[in-house]
């Protein structure tokens, strides 16, 4: 696409990060030098330059692509706050290369002649959907978890058991500390932590973990996507109902007699990256490979 046509870009800054300011004066400074590129502020974001803004669905709605300047959390949070918006989502984080953003603070320079040029890879991204059904009948809807759906113990001294369905067969019942729904972008995250593996972004899978199960042989799943997930409690006397985060924000406990329902969502996320990105060089650099090729 030509490099004339205007472009709003909407720009969301995490303004707890230091650096928050800096990131936006390098942003309003090289749009003043390109006349294509029209900036668009999340409210609080525009506040700490005194500039008027919109909130995030608004921003979403209006803008050509969102910049937003965090950290991986901080995109996380936007993605929740505009899915299912398609507009592509760059991110750089104010601090180190993460594994969701495209740059660090300190390469924004490299990154804003990519923008004015409309010259990013968009990285379709898989995200789960969630409909938790509670025992007195009634349905939750949660439609976006880009990361991960954890279930994990509520008590420090008992185990919890969750069971598992793929479609209509049954996995296994863990008895665990917790258990991971990731998808291929969230297995970087918690998954990987817990000994899960490491998807490529691209990757049409969902990955089961058992965090500390109590079955050695208890390993990491993966599982493709044309099968709904089902996932219960299995009751045990005196052992409390376990929590349920989705990507990290608390989605109340998960009871006997209730279960989570859960399929990839009909939309995915547009992430933009530079168009010589390289996943695999981030993970080099993240997970600090070495070998003949590094």
């Amino acid at each position: 696409m030509a490099a004339t046509k205007k472009l709003n870009i909407g720009v969301i800054v995490n303004g707890t990060k230091p650096g928050a300011r800096d990131v936006l004066y390098q942003l309003c400074e090289f749009a003043q030098g390109h006349p294509n590129l029209h900036l668009l502020f999340e409210k609080r974001t525009g506040a700490l330059i005194k500039r008027s803004g919109l909130s995030e669905v608004e921003l979403a709605k209006k803008s050509d692509l969102l910049l937003v300047a965090g950290g991986d959390g901080s995109l996380i949070d936007v993605v929740d706050s505009v899915f299912p918006s398609q507009v592509p989502i760059l991110g750089v984080n104010i601090g180190s290369l993460g594994f969701l953003t495209a740059v660090a603070e300190t390469e924004v320079d490299k990154i804003l002649p990519y923008v004015a040029a409309n010259d990013l890879r968009v990285s379709p991204r898989l995200v789960l959907e969630t409909i938790f059904h509670h025992a007195n009948g009634k349905d939750h809807f949660i439609p976006c978890a880009l990361n991960d759906i954890v279930i994990a113990r509520a008590s420090v001294s008992r185990l919890a058991r969750i069971r598992v369905e793929v479609g209509d067969y049954l996995v296994t019942e863990y008895v665990c500390d917790g258990l991971i729904i990731s998808t291929p972008t969230g297995s970087t995250a918690y998954s990987l932590a817990s000994g899960g593996p490491i998807l490529s972004p691209d990757a049409d899978s969902i990955v089961l973990t058992p965090i500390c199960p109590h079955t050695l042989t208890n390993r990491a799943l993966v599982v493709g996507t044309d099968q709904a997930i089902r996932i219960r409690v299995v009751k045990q006397s005196g052992v409390p109902a376990p929590g349920v985060q989705f990507d990290g924000r608390p989605g109340g406990n998960l009871r006997t007699h209730e279960w989570l329902e859960i399929k990839p969502a009909k939309a995915k996320v547009q992430l933009a990256y530079l168009p010589h990105s390289d996943f695999y060089r981030v993970l080099r650099q993240k997970l600090k490979w070495s070998g003949a090729s590094v």
